[in-house]
């Protein structure tokens, strides 16, 4: 599974020897490598899920052993991809792993899932996804005493051959799969090879080729495309367990045994949400390999608000499934996924993504509570023997000192320790007036102590912890924060203004009085003053202000030396993912606000005018907010006055005059304006019914009014406006747009000889004679009603329509009326219909229904919010502009950008009906080259399994299921569509059905 429900971050895909055993005198990393120069201060807070030994595994038949020959089995989750955090998310991966291992809080994983995703390759690079996220990630879990798999999170086609099928069915352009897989594991394998706790997860999940029907072929083709991968990895990590997946989304454990892969340690994941079926069903698929062969569950989970794949209950499955793979002593399980947005959910947020608060899903039903509680069961069961006989302690850090402190943190830094017994440094423990605080890698030697109170007192203590458990004696020190002053001050201020003001002098007194900042330490690094404001060193003028988020503001005390106009500049940079807005207040009054775009970089400083201000004379305080994040400020500067003195608007624009119409726009013209204040006439401001529309530069006085409904009075205002920010009384004149094509205002003729031509029980077909139009617009198309109410448009060359979904021995009023291309309609011909009588038996000798079966008709009855259809199954949407999906005058509307699934489930055969029926309309027309279709065993674009378009009324797109290559006999049909190929349009299903 991904973040984004069942579909993969790159668009790829759904859901859907001896010699390597170590020895015993190993360490779990027999070269714990320090983090890089970015990390290399990464701090761990909260008790690790310390005491699991993290010894180097091997494989034995169908286990999975320590160095010693005990049976282990690995029992954990996943988090999202450690990049993602850096990309998108508010939180850190540091965080979420530390919480994920916090035995404070309860958690106790064995192993944690690193899942990275090629987007992220390709976003950073694989050197820099190495250094910045998997090197981290791995040293930050050894340091946790909790095992690294590191899971290369492909989903997408695992043969050359497939990748070009996809490709082109797609329009996409996945790179060369061999490619993919040599530049990750040629990097990944070698620097992770001797981290003992480490494990590799080869491919994710391969998908095409499915081979439905072919399990054997599918796995022969798997095996054939991955033995040479797992041969690379071997070659650069030969004792590294290796877990290897198979097609379909990882679903086809069950051939492992007959036809395992090459080489030693090698383990074989599966893939189970409840869209594989009850636990009950899974032995012969996932259970009976495990007694051959090793068998880890690497992705498992449920959702009781979930879709498609994981839709279901603790109760109905996850209890179930927990009984189940407790019952192969052998069978490791890692569940999916400890996120807020990555689905299925351990946690629920305000919002996919959000920063705080993040509340664990413990409801009876929920999946987050249940696998906290199932780890901490287990937590002292199949884990390894400890190799190391060490009772040493480490020496005790020396040299604590403080090196800073604020308002509400403390900086301090130690020196290095050199563990003098067998085992080796784990960590830094950090505790402050004797609680438990944090802990730090052991390349670490320094850490910020925060969430401290103002002008008080503390002492903070740090002993050296080894891979044993044991533990120096504590180095400590007292340290006092800063007081937060009483009074607000300036800082090098006040800063006389007109002027520049660096970003970096905000006001004196502190967090909440002259700032605001939403961490409680300085993330930019630079020691140019002792606050929690993230002053940093990248700046043109030495220092700036960065990691600005949503909420926080700077304060400053200013002299202002005279009243006036004056420009406002602000110097700013955004990299990628960054941009937002300020706001500038003057003593609680807003002044000025502006956008602040994307500046190429975080350290590309480039100047924004915000606009003249208005400010008064004298002390005051300017503050800056950020009304949304994220972006970094250098300075603001405020030029001279336009004239201290100016407060004379210009004359008011004369002679204003409409010089020309069409039906959806008025030409204006008017004599210049004059300005005698001194300031100078700086723009005109033109005005559609009251409300400003536009602004005009000086030297022009003509402008266009455009987007205007067409025959429609509107009154149209001019004001000028000068430097000083003066503008003139608003001169006013009133104008109507034309109508459309020339004036036509008359209706074409009545169709006429309405008749009734064919009738099923469910639908009536109309014919008529053609309408003619004498106005001169021609005719554009004809309108049909049923009992008063329209039905459906159809084209001017078109003289029949048929009308569906009507019941049976019924009849119904139905009306056609003729439009014009000025929008004139006619007046309506009108004849009844009648339905045929029902027939409940099959009278066709080909086993064909005389009804259909209605999936859905969304007609409130049940809801679509209830998530049930008209068959009492599952069905859903999501990742629509509208997000998941809206009920609409009886119909689905559903408003797509390049974005969203839909699912309608039937689970029954479908044997007696052979054509599955749309009834739709387009935003565009054409909508059927833009969706994805998914039923039963074949996936493809939908215009591939339908002669029919969709347009932009009301009509049927019919899929005969036979020649499609559905399988109709399946128990568990679906109908999924997705949205995902590049198109953008807004699609209403008024019905779903099968006849």
């Amino acid at each position: 599974m991904t973040h984004n429900d069942s579909t993969s971050t790159d668009g790829t895909g759904e859901r859907q020897p001896e010699s390597g055993r170590g020895t015993g005198g190993t360490t779990r990393r027999t070269a714990l490598k320090t983090i890089g120069a970015a990390a290399a201060g990464t701090l761990v807070s909260g008790r690790a899920s310390a005491g699991v030994p993290t010894p180097r595994l091997h494989t034995d038949g169908k286990w999975i052993r320590d160095p010693q020959g005990n049976e282990v089995q690995l029992r954990g989750m996943a988090t999202a991809d450690p990049a993602f955090y850096r990309r998108t998310h508010p939180k850190s991966f540091e965080e979420v792993l530390r919480r994920a291992t916090d035995e404070s809080e309860g958690w106790h994983p064995n192993v944690v899932r690193l899942p990275f995703t090629q987007d992220n390759v390709d976003y950073y690079g694989i050197d820099t996804m190495i250094e910045e996220f998997v090197r981290p990630s791995v040293d930050i879990l050894a340091s946790r005493d909790v095992y690294a798999l590191v899971d290369f999170h492909l989903i997408r086609p695992y043969t050359q051959d497939a990748t070009d099928t996809y490709n082109e069915e797609n329009d996409d352009s996945l790179a060369p799969i061999d490619d993919v897989m040599t530049t990750f594991w040629e990097a990944v394998a070698p620097e992770f090879a001797d981290d003992e706790h480490v494990i590799f997860e080869l491919f994710n999940e391969p998908t095409q080729p499915t081979m439905y029907g072919d399990d054997e072929g599918a796995w022969q083709a798997w095996r054939d495309a991955a033995q040479p991968w797992v041969d690379l990895v071997r070659e650069h990590a030969p004792e590294t367990p290796l877990i290897i997946g198979s097609p379909r989304w990882t679903s086809v454990t069950h051939m492992a045994p007959e036809y395992p892969f090459d080489g030693e340690n090698l383990i074989y994941a599966s893939h189970i949400y409840p869209d594989n079926g009850a636990p009950s069903e899974f032995d012969q698929y996932y259970g009976e390999p495990a007694n051959d062969v090793p068998v880890v569950v690497t992705e498992f989970g449920w959702d009781p608000e979930g879709g498609q794949v994981d839709n279901g209950t603790t109760s109905g499955w996850g209890e179930p499934f927990s009984e189940w793979a407790e019952s192969y002593e052998n069978m490791g399980w890692i569940s999916w996924c400890f996120d807020d947005s990555w689905a299925p959910t351990f946690f629920d947020s305000p919002g996919d993504g959000a920063a705080e608060p993040w509340t664990l899903k413990t409801d009876d039903d929920q999946m987050g509570g249940y696998i906290k509680s199932w780890l901490d069961e287990r937590k002292d069961d199949s884990i390894p023997a400890s190799t190391i006989d060490d009772s040493t302690a480490p020496p005790t850090p020396s040299n604590l000192t403080v090196t800073a402190a604020t308002e509400i943190s403390v900086d301090v830094s130690w020196d290095a320790v050199t563990d003098e017994g067998d085992a080796g440094l784990s960590h830094y423990a950090l505790s402050v007036d004797g609680e438990p605080n944090q802990e730090a890698l052991p390349g670490a030697t320094t850490a910020t102590v925060s969430d401290l109170d103002p002008a008080t007192t503390y002492e903070i203590a740090v002993t050296a912890v080894d891979d044993a458990g044991n533990e120096s004696d504590p180095a400590t020190v007292v340290a006092e924060t800063i007081a937060t002053d009483a009074q607000q001050s300036a800082y090098n201020g006040p800063h006389t203004l007109p002027g520049r003001v660096q970003a970096e002098d905000f006001d004196e007194g502190g967090e909440g009085i002259s700032y605001h900042d939403t961490t409680p330490s300085n993330q930019g690094g630079a020691s140019y003053r002792d606050t929690a404001v993230d002053i940093g060193t990248s700046a043109e003028s030495g220092y700036n202000v960065g990691y600005i988020d949503t909420g926080e503001w700077l304060e400053y005390t200013v002299q202002v030396e005279s009243a006036g106009s004056r420009t406002a500049t602000v110097n700013v940079a955004a990299g990628e993912g960054g941009g937002g807005s300020l706001r500038i207040d003057v003593d609680g009054e807003t002044i000025a606000t502006q956008d602040v775009w994307q500046t190429g970089g975080w350290s590309n400083w480039q100047e924004i005018r915000v606009g003249d201000v208005s400010l008064p004379e004298g002390e005051h305080v300017l503050r800056v907010t950020a009304e949304s994040g994220a972006w970094n400020l250098d300075w603001l500067q405020f030029g001279e006055a336009s004239d201290d003195g100016d407060q004379q608007a210009p004359s008011a624009p004369s002679d204003l005059s409409v010089s020309g119409t069409t039906p959806s726009s008025l030409d204006l013209s008017w004599d210049a304006a004059t300005d005698e204040g001194g300031s100078g006439l700086d723009h005109y401001v033109v005005y559609v019914d009251g409300s400003q529309d536009q602004t005009v530069a000086t030297g022009t006085t003509t402008a266009t009014v455009a987007d205007l409904a067409a025959d429609t009075s509107y009154e149209v205002g001019v004001s000028a406006v000068d430097g000083a920010g003066n503008e003139s009384a608003v001169v006013t004149v009133t104008a109507r747009t034309d109508q459309i094509d020339d004036g036509d205002s008359m209706a074409p003729v009545t169709p006429s000889n309405l008749s009734v031509t064919e009738a099923t029980t469910d639908s009536v077909t109309v014919s008529w004679d053609a309408a003619t139009d004498e106005g001169g617009s021609g005719l554009d198309h004809y309108v049909v009603y049923v009992d008063g109410s329209q039905d459906q448009t159809v084209g001017a060359d078109t003289t029949s329509a048929t009308v569906d979904g009507l019941s049976a021995d019924t009849s119904y009023d139905v009306a056609v009326s003729a439009v014009d291309g000025a929008g004139n309609e006619s007046s309506a011909a009108t004849v009844t219909a009648t339905t045929d009588q029902s027939d409940d038996g099959d009278d066709s000798g080909d086993g064909t229904p005389t009804e259909a079966m209605v999936v859905n008709d969304y007609d409130g009855d049940p809801a679509w919010s209830s998530h049930r259809n008209d068959l009492g199954q599952w069905c859903g949407a999501g990742s629509f502009e509208n997000g998941g999906g809206e009920v609409d005058g009886g119909a689905l509307v559903l408003e797509y950008d390049n974005g969203g699934w839909f699912q309608e489930q039937i689970n029954q055969s479908v044997e007696a009906y052979s054509d599955l029926v749309f009834r739709v309309s387009g935003a565009n027309g054409g909508e059927e080259d833009e969706v994805l279709f998914d039923m039963g065993g074949v996936r493809t674009v939908l215009s591939n399994v339908t002669d029919d378009s969709v347009g932009t009324s009301v009509s049927d797109v019919r899929v005969d299921m036979e020649s499609a290559g559905i399988d109709r006999s399946a128990g568990d049909l679906s109908v999924r569509l997705n949205f995902w190929q590049g198109g953008s349009s807004t699609l209403r299903i008024d019905e779903i059905q099968l006849e």
